[in-house]
């Protein structure tokens, strides 16, 4: 099933704006070596996959594919110091999948940041002419 594209004003994790009436958007993610290791919507997979216990459920929650998410998960894993989500293959008794203390810090931290991001986008106060000249006006003399 392909998944809808969401506008572009529900698109953004933190936002202001300017005095002008201009919006200011922008989204935060945390790479290693040019290799995406967390963001938004990996965060959400994680948060899932603490509700839900499943991998497969987390990724149905969100419209993924299983093997999407499971290939997220795996590269997450790989990219952290510890991993971020123990898992036991199904059988008998089935299988899940389940937060480590690492992944349950990992969620916390970077909703933090995303605070953080978002107290500087309150404070910001671009001007009209610094968003389309991208550069601060010129001093005046004293």
């Amino acid at each position: 099933m392909p998944k809808t594209r969401k506008p572009t004003s529900e698109n953004a994790m933190v936002s202001g704006q300017l005095k002008s009436g201009l919006h200011i958007k922008g989204r935060l993610w945390i790479e290693q070596d040019g290799t995406t290791y967390l963001s938004w919507g990996r965060i959400v997979l994680l948060e899932r996959i603490g509700e839900y216990g499943s991998v497969s459920a987390a990724a149905k929650s969100m419209q993924m594919s299983f093997s999407h998410a499971w290939h997220l998960v795996e590269n997450m894993n790989a990219l952290a110091p510890e991993p971020l989500v123990e898992k036991q293959a199904g059988g008998r008794r089935g299988g899940g999948a389940w937060l480590t203390e690492a992944g349950q810090q990992a969620i916390l931290d970077f909703w933090k940041m995303v605070a953080r991001f978002q107290e500087w986008m309150d404070k910001e106060e671009l001007t009209e002419y610094q968003v389309f000249a991208g550069s601060p006006p010129p001093l005046s003399e004293p």
